[in-house]
């Protein structure tokens, strides 16, 4: 494509398809925007067109019966149909490629949820109790940065902001996040505090605002 620099993303081998109409529309388009904008690309396009047209014309009289095919213009032809199954080729095994990395990251990152939430020594669940109505459990965990906590909780006031919280056992308590409850008043939600479980005395939930604590359990024994 001659001396000058070329920075847009169309490939030279996209010009010829793209003249020849073989290319699907979101290619079209993206080659047609790179024609209009990159000079080297114009220029390609230019110095190809009458090739193309005339490949055309040759098409159209290949149609004809008394006509008989032209073995340089089967290889043209040939090639330029073996360039476009290569990229559709390379363009699937890509495709491929990246939805069998999706699907890897997915499993890991699978492993590491069930990992996380999985019973283990370290692992407890608790009952938590508090005002009327209000009921639900808390799985925690040891991590090695604090501990995790899956809250399943029902009672609550819809829409109504709500803080978990672990505290350790001098009653010093560790943010664990902030949530709302549902409009069935429930919250089925995972958390985390900084507060390593084995320092653990006391796990909670405290209405906001109105600084209620609403449900709680001991850690302890």
């Amino acid at each position: 494509m001659g001396g000058m620099r070329h920075d847009c993303a169309t490939h030279p081998e996209e010009l010829g398809p793209y003249l020849l109409g073989h290319l699907g529309a979101e290619e079209s388009l993206l080659v047609a925007g790179a024609v209009e904008t990159c000079p080297v690309c114009s220029a390609e396009v230019d110095r190809l067109r009458p090739v193309v047209q005339a490949l055309s014309r040759g098409l159209a009289r290949l149609d004809q019966p008394s006509v008989a095919p032209s073995p340089a213009l089967d290889r043209v032809l040939a090639s330029v149909h073996g360039e476009l199954a290569r990229k559709r080729r390379t363009r699937r095994q890509a495709a491929l490629v990246a939805a069998a990395l999706v699907l890897v990251l997915l499993t890991v990152a699978g492993s590491i949820v069930l990992t996380g939430h999985s019973a283990g020594p370290r692992d407890r669940r608790v009952t938590l109790t508090g005002r009327s109505g209000v009921a639900g459990s808390v799985a925690v965990s040891q991590q090695h940065w604090g501990t995790a906590l899956v809250l399943d909780l029902r009672g609550l006031t819809p829409g109504r902001p709500y803080g978990a919280w672990l505290a350790d056992r001098s009653g010093k308590r560790t943010p664990a996040g902030t949530f709302r409850a549902t409009a069935d008043g429930s919250a089925r939600l995972d958390l985390g505090a900084a507060l390593p479980l084995r320092e653990a005395g006391g796990v909670g939930v405290t209405e906001l605002g109105g600084g209620v604590d609403v449900l709680q359990a001991a850690l302890t024994g």
